[in-house]
């Protein structure tokens, strides 16, 4: 087997191109790039959480001798061309179709040299950031951010920790209703589907907590409104002047 090149020539540049969605694009930046939903490299592609099928590490593209090759690690296996996919390599050629999981499907396709300076007018996110699900760019430099890959922006930078899939629902479904108390059993039933004890809500704010906020001790962003429901602030309150959560250990 050859070894990955140190860096991916012009001529070999190329892109995942979406095979339903053409102006989203995903640049292979890198001679090796991973796919999964667990993948943390600057360059590898993150599919959503929520896609359960798709493994931490799934598969990865590497470029070798003059020839970039797909090769599946998955335990369910992936599509290239409509044909399965399990613990194999294939060699790819332009306007293969490569299928992950329920979300992923995208066209490989070798790009020219000029390509990148004949997007230089659009914006980063069809550049192909290393994301499934759009751009990873934070829409400004305060407060907290999610991206659709899980990866969680506070202020303008990306934190070390990514969120799990119940982590990671639990800020989605809030962050669609920011500034709103939001009653227990209904946060509990877009977590899990089904009602269940509060403690378990309780133990996961705490898990977001030490992810997102700068003092666990002292949230800024996801409050607890004892008896009540929970709260998140995407921009974030002052901690100090924040109801006390005297029940910070007791929801409901």
């Amino acid at each position: 087997m050859s070894s990955p090149r140190d860096s991916v020539t012009p001529m070999l540049a190329a892109i995942l191109q979406a095979t339903h969605q053409p102006d989203q694009r995903i640049m292979l930046r890198a001679p090796s790039v991973r796919i999964g939903r667990g993948v943390t490299g600057s360059y590898d592609i993150i599919i959503q959480p929520d896609d359960v099928s798709v493994s931490r590490e799934h598969a990865y593209l590497v470029l070798e001798t003059n020839v970039w090759v797909f090769h599946d690690t998955s335990r369910n296996g992936s599509y290239v061309n409509g044909q399965l996919v399990k613990g194999q390599r294939v060699a790819l050629k332009p306007g293969d179709r490569i299928q992950i999981g329920k979300t992923f499907d995208y066209t490989f396709k070798i790009i020219s040299p000029t390509y990148e300076m004949q997007l230089g007018s659009e914006a980063p996110g069809d550049l192909g950031q290393p994301v499934l699900g759009g751009t990873e760019l934070p829409p400004s430099n305060s407060g907290i951010w999610i991206s659709p890959s899980a990866a969680v922006w506070r202020d303008g930078a990306v934190l070390p920790a990514m969120l799990s899939r119940t982590e990671y629902r639990l800020l989605k479904y809030l962050m669609r209703r920011p500034g709103d108390v939001c009653d227990y059993d209904s946060v509990i039933r877009a977590v899990w589907g089904s009602l269940r004890e509060k403690d378990s809500l309780h133990e996961l704010i705490y898990r977001v907590r030490r992810k997102i906020e700068p003092d666990p001790s002292m949230p800024r962003y996801l409050i607890i409104r004892a008896g009540i429901g929970v709260v998140f602030f995407p921009q974030g309150v002052d901690a100090s002047n924040s109801l006390p959560e005297s029940s910070s250990s007791q929801i409901g």
